[in-house]
Parts: C-alpha cells; sequence; structure tokens
C-alpha cells in the first residue's frame, strides 16, 4: 500500500509537470501564430466570432471524450463516471500542444489510472479512438472531394493512392489472420467478456461523433470565410470542408508536431490556396488555429468545475 501510494504522489507529480509544460506551450503558439489585428476592420464581431467558435471547438472537445469514454466502458466492462472520464479527456487534451503530438495519451493513462481503470484498456480505447477518427476523416473526405483527398496524397509522395491503400488493407488482413491464428486462444481469452453487438454499437455511436466534430471543425472553417469577406457556394463549402479534414487527419497522424501546428496549416494552404487565395486561406488556417487553441483551453479550464474529487491532484 506504502508503495501504491508514493507511485501514485510520483505520477500527479508527472502530471502536473506536463500539464504546466502544455499551458506554456500554449501561450508560445499563440505568439507564433503573429497574427496582424489591423487586418480586421470590425474588432468587437472579430471577436464574438473567435469566442463563439472557441465555445464550439470547447463542445468538441466533450464529444471526444464522451466517444473515448464510450470505448473505455466497452473494453473495461465497467460503467466508470462519464463525467470524469469527460473530464480526464479535457484535462489531458492539451497535452497534445507539446512536442511530439502524443503526450495528451501520456497524461489520459496516467490521470485515467486514478479511477483503477487498466493501464491496457486505456491504450487499447485510444488504440480504437485513433483509427475511428482517422477513419471516419477518409471517409468524409472523399465523399466530399475525392479530387481534394487525391491532391494531397500525391503531395505526399502516394500519387496511386487507391493502390497503396487496397496494399495496405490486404497487409493488414494479412497480418490479422496470421496473428488471430498463432494467437487464437490467448485472444479468445481476452475476447469472452464482448459481443459483437456492444462493438457495434460502441463503434457507431463513436463514430457518429466523430464524424460530428470534425464536421463542426469544417463549419468554422467555412464561417470564418463567409466572415473574411468570402463569397460562398455549395460547392466552395464542400471543399472548405473537405480540405479542412484532410488538413486535420494530416496534422492528427504526423508525428512530432505539436497538436498539428504547421502540418495542418500547410495542407490547408495546398489544397485550398486556389480555391479562396493564397492570402485568404494562410489567415483563415491562422484563425482556425488561433479559435481551435481557445477552444482547448476552454474546455481544460470547463472541466475544473466538473471533475470528481479523484482526478483533481
Amino acid at each position: 500500500m506504502e508503495k501504491k501510494a508514493v507511485i501514485k504522489k510520483i505520477v500527479n507529480v508527472i502530471g502536473k509537470v506536463i500539464t504546466i509544460l502544455s499551458l506554456v506551450f500554449i501561450v508560445m503558439a499563440i505568439r507564433k501564430l503573429g497574427f496582424d489585428f489591423s487586418a480586421v476592420d470590425n474588432i468587437p464581431q472579430f471577436l464574438l466570432q473567435i469566442i463563439l467558435g472557441g465555445i464550439v471547438i470547447c463542445a468538441t472537445v466533450f464529444l471526444l471524450g464522451i466517444a473515448w469514454g464510450q470505448w473505455l466502458n466497452f473494453f473495461s466492462q465497467k460503467h466508470n463516471s462519464m463525467k470524469s472520464i469527460v473530464c480526464v479527456y479535457a484535462k489531458a487534451n492539451i497535452g497534445k500542444y507539446l512536442p511530439g503530438n502524443v503526450m495528451h495519451y501520456v497524461e489520459r493513462n496516467m490521470f485515467a489510472g486514478n479511477m483503477g481503470i487498466s493501464q491496457k484498456k486505456i491504450a487499447l480505447s485510444s488504440v480504437f479512438e485513433v483509427a475511428g477518427q482517422a477513419g471516419i476523416a477518409v471517409v468524409i473526405a472523399f465523399c466530399f472531394s475525392q479530387n481534394q483527398l487525391q491532391e494531397a496524397l500525391q503531395n505526399l509522395g502516394v500519387d496511386h493512392y487507391a493502390g497503396y491503400l487496397t496494399a495496405l488493407i490486404l497487409l493488414a488482413i494479412f497480418i490479422t489472420v496470421i496473428l488471430g491464428t498463432k494467437f487464437r486462444r490467448k485472444i479468445q481469452e481476452v475476447l469472452a467478456g464482448y459481443t459483437i453487438k456492444e462493438f457495434l454499437l460502441t463503434l457507431c455511436n463513436s463514430l457518429f461523433l466523430y464524424a460530428a466534430v470534425l464536421l463542426a471543425g469544417g463549419a468554422i472553417l467555412v464561417s470564418l470565410y463567409i466572415f473574411m469577406g468570402g463569397t460562398i457556394n455549395f460547392s466552395v463549402a464542400l471543399q472548405l470542408v473537405a480540405g479542412y479534414i484532410i488538413a486535420w487527419v494530416l496534422g492528427f497522424v504526423v508525428p512530432g508536431a505539436p497538436g498539428g501546428i504547421g502540418v495542418r496549416e500547410f495542407v490547408l494552404t495546398l489544397l485550398l490556396g486556389s480555391v479562396v487565395g493564397e492570402e485568404l486561406i494562410l489567415t483563415l488556417s491562422v484563425l482556425h488555429r488561433l479559435v481551435t487553441i481557445i477552444g482547448d483551453f476552454l474546455a481544460y479550464i470547463v472541466r475544473i468545475f466538473f471533475q470528481d474529487k479523484e482526478i483533481r491532484n
């Protein structure tokens, strides 16, 4: 018991250090944006636009927390407090601003560990979260603008993306079959407590939430475009949303980029520069990043008023 208490204290200290560093990097990220406010004609309306966008991003953080909580409850086979899980998610979320873009997963494991949840279950839920978000992002981007998706992949050096995707799927199936055959008994033991119905329900619910979050981010980009005087129609709106989602997923999976900073802005400029103009898309990408940072920080503040005692330390 004494050893566990010491370990818990060490983990809490590490968690606090990571949180403080994350907040420092958030401030640095805002300064790095270097947005010129003199380009804005109506400052009060501009601030209102940014604040409303931040509130939407804040809400999406909690939606993502709910989706993660569903995976966590599924794998742990327990009805963990969703309020506590969402607060853990919102607190750990700012860790993504640290270099490496993975520290929020580390923080998540540490904070959720205080709730008595197995580290393996936490890690497993995060794996399915990453796969679900990336998968639904590609599907939406493909449905909205296949040409943009193809262009993004080509600029990454993947010219024949359909062939590469097919090869990747076949390789994944082959590895799954080999591992499934070799560790069949162990897998059966692990999956003994789960049902296909429960898994599919969790999968559908989480994918719906991921899609809602991605579309909300795209809608913010559209609203910023309109605010900055852009001419909107259905085709342009679809391209903006698709461009944002493609930029999001690439910024999400590229390691070493704090919170996707730099990667998403580059991809947005690449995909949408010819649609709305390079100068305007640069401004929009900076504004969207500002809204995202404000929303993430707002979620971090809001969860303080709802979190349970066991995750406050």
